[in-house]
């Protein structure tokens, strides 16, 4: 009776832990653009375990983001987009491609966009943007950038390129970290049909932080009651025990 106690103890310490780790993680991360919030999904499993007891449940907790895009803020920045609709801009990490939200764009010293931490933005054909120095650098809601040349005496913009905005694939996005997400292996990126950007505007996170910790504060009483149940538990199996060894 106490080991099916124990498990089931466990197992709900293991599902309020990992919703604190989610709830934590939107709470570090509530101003930063593009970042989408987290949540601790629960699923009923088995123990596979040799000891564990005939149909003990355990709780298994993923993390999964809420894909719902954070709302727009005007910035007046050139280089900053927010993203529209369902779509994702794409950008080339050491580990492969990955989708994110946060359109805080730099231009390296050789000419690249990329993200805030120096990922190159992919362009509709799915490789890095490289830009000539510009006046009045433009970028269309499709993505279109333009802008007149430095050195240009016709004073007439040029279109340079076209930023990359896909749709949210299938299967399971996981987080790199920040606004960076990784799409499950194997998924197909397709361009967005309803996506667009938004010249001077960054998407806050999509983050309710008096929500958040509202919901930390629940999952700490619950670990804490969960925990002294536990305890009670253990010193009533304990007395027990004790009364049946004097029988």
């Amino acid at each position: 009776m106490y080991s099916d106690s124990l498990y089931t103890g466990m197992a709900g310490l293991q599902a309020i832990s990992a919703q604190m780790e989610a709830v934590a993680s939107n709470l570090s991360n509530s101003q930063t653009p593009g970042y989408e919030s987290v949540q601790a999904v629960t699923q009923a499993q088995l123990y596979q375990g040799t000891n564990a007891p005939a149909g003990a449940d355990a709780m298994e907790e993923t993390l999964g983001p809420d894909l719902k895009p954070g709302p727009l803020k005007q910035t007046g920045d050139p280089l900053n987009v927010g993203v529209g609709g369902n779509a994702w801009l794409q950008v080339q990490t050491p580990g492969g491609v990955a989708l994110t939200r946060d359109g805080s764009l730099t231009i390296s010293s050789s000419g690249i966009l990329t993200d805030s931490a120096g990922n190159p933005i992919l362009s509709t054909n799915g490789t890095p943007i490289s830009l000539p120095a510009l006046s009045k650098l433009q970028i269309g809601t499709d993505g279109t950038i333009s802008g007149i040349p430095v050195g240009s005496t016709s004073g007439i913009a040029k279109v340079i390129a076209q930023i990359g905005l896909v749709s949210t694939p299938s299967g399971k996005l996981s987080s790199l970290g920040g606004s960076l997400y990784q799409p499950s292996s194997g998924a197909s990126l397709v361009p967005a049909t309803d996506g667009s950007l938004h010249q001077g505007y960054l998407n806050d996170s999509n983050v309710d932080p008096t929500t958040a910790m509202m919901q930390l504060i629940d999952a700490s009483r619950s670990y804490q009651m969960q925990t002294e149940m536990m305890k009670n538990q253990s010193v009533a199996s304990q007395s027990l025990n004790n009364l049946l060894s004097q029988g």
